[in-house]
């Protein structure tokens, strides 16, 4: 068996404070090495001091080098000192902790990926018009109704192509289809109308012509009275 150099002590850096996918994404690509691989795979059934794990595995017996030092720099293994001996033990509150973050990222790119599919399918909008889209739609949801009137305008125009033109319909139906993509069914309701991207007579509504006209609602607000309950 070879021989293992004495040990010096040198300390553990924990991880600088970086961005969660960054973080992720090299964690992953150290997963993949087949020499940290080894180094994970070692450690799996518990703790191994430094020298057994050193010469098991033919590395270096360095806590800041190698691809034992990669592991502990990523966090993904830890080290703890009992008496002379130098600890070595996965982190798994770590993995679980990059398990999470692998989670929120796939359903991230799968929301983005839905957003985008959302605007990019918005037949009529200029592309200036689908990045607005695509700032406020999130799997199918608003996520704010927006505060300017231009970035409003887009909105109200792609909600009001979701009503069948010619159609009437009874304000239950316009409330329950606009709460399908935000809960303040309203004050949607009442922009469309101040707008004129849809028209009242009593309980019903209907689409106004030209709604899929870019032009249309590109004029101030209806003035002349409350426009919903």
């Amino acid at each position: 068996m070879e021989s293992i150099p004495p040990l010096t002590p040198e300390p553990v850096s924990s991880l600088p404070q970086i961005d969660e996918r960054r973080a992720l994404i090299m964690s992953m690509q150290a997963m993949l090495d087949p020499a940290m691989l080894a180094v994970i795979a070692a450690l799996h059934s518990g703790e191994r001091s430094l020298p057994e794990l050193a010469a098991e595995l033919r590395l270096q017996p360095s806590l800041s080098q190698g691809p034992l030092g990669r592991l502990i720099f990523l966090e993904l293994v830890s080290v703890r000192r009992a008496g002379e001996q130098l600890l070595c033990r996965l982190n798994r509150a770590r993995l679980h902790e990059l398990n999470g973050a692998l989670q929120r990222l796939s359903r991230e790119l799968f929301a983005d990926a839905k957003r985008s599919a959302l605007a990019d399918g918005a037949a009529g909008f200029a592309e200036d018009e689908r990045r607005t889209l695509r700032i406020y739609l999130r799997d199918e949801q608003l996520t704010a109704i927006p505060s300017q009137q231009r970035h409003l305008r887009v909105v109200l125009r792609w909600l009001a192509e979701q009503f069948e033109l010619g159609r009437r319909y009874h304000e239950r139906e316009v409330n329950a289809l606009l709460k399908r993509y935000h809960p303040d069914c309203a004050t949607l309701r009442r922009h469309l109308i101040d707008f004129r991207f849809m028209a009242r007579a009593h309980d019903y509504y209907w689409r106004a012509e030209g709604t899929g006209n870019r032009e249309q609602g590109t004029g101030s607000p209806q003035e002349d009275g409350p426009s919903g309950k």
